[in-house]
């Protein structure tokens, strides 16, 4: 009867221990994904085109283009 009690004693230790890992998983996990938005959202912001249209006129002093063209690339075998 002993030896019982003391293995569901061990057992609901080891539970314990598997649901703390589990928590700080989760909680590892919610930073990464904040972490994550957080970069996209300097990505979204640092890729605007305003923002390198910006960079373009005062910082490398480039003028407005004219127009526009669009190329289109084919492979050799088309």
């Amino acid at each position: 009867m002993a030896a019982l009690l003391a293995g569901i004693v061990a057992l609901n230790v080891a539970v314990l221990r598997l649901n703390m890992q589990v928590e700080q998983l989760d909680n590892q996990r919610d930073e990464l994904v904040s972490k994550r938005e957080n970069i996209q959202s300097q990505l979204t912001s640092t890729a605007a085109a305003g923002r390198i249209e910006e960079i373009a006129t005062k910082t490398l002093h480039l003028g407005t283009p004219a127009s526009t063209t669009y190329l289109e690339l084919k492979h050799r075998g088309d």
